[in-house]
């Protein structure tokens, strides 16, 4: 009488590691997709948090402030004079490209917590765009320096 041995064969322990190989990828792969998502909708906040920030700055100090977009360098930043209050780089910090129709958007924010149209580089709706991957969110900058998302 033969001796039954206890155990998996090479071949089902081969095919046990493939299939939870083929699991990982897919779970990877779908980690990677929802994280652009999350960037994207971060970025969007951040940058809605400069804008409010801006305003404040410019009613505490009585003094205009800046909120300058470059989207060639993929950044913004909250001026107050020559002081940069705020620096934001999108793509290197949050990885995430910011797009739109100008190269450099300025929104003044007066000390009354209203944007100067004077100042402003521009003079009807912005949007702005901050994409990674597949995943983009927009944001509409309005002439008076409300922020529409």
């Amino acid at each position: 009488m033969g001796r039954t041995r206890g155990g998996f064969t090479l071949i089902e322990v081969v095919l046990a590691l493939f299939i939870g190989a083929i699991l990982t990828s897919i779970a990877v792969r779908q980690i990677g997709e929802a994280s652009g998502g999350l960037a994207v909708r971060q970025a969007r906040n951040v940058f809605v948090g400069m804008a409010a920030r801006a305003r404040a700055q410019a009613i505490e100090s009585g003094r205009t402030a800046v909120l300058q977009v470059s989207l060639e360098g993929d950044s913004a930043f909250v001026r107050i004079g020559d002081r940069v209050v705020e620096r934001v780089h999108f793509k290197r910090e949050l990885e995430v490209d910011l797009e739109g129709s100008a190269g450099t958007v300025r929104l003044c924010m007066t000390p009354r917590g209203y944007a100067d149209p004077a100042c402003n580089s521009f003079s009807s709706v912005v949007t702005l765009t901050f994409v990674a991957g597949r995943h983009s969110e927009s944001v509409d900058i309005l002439p008076l320096g409300q922020i529409r998302w």
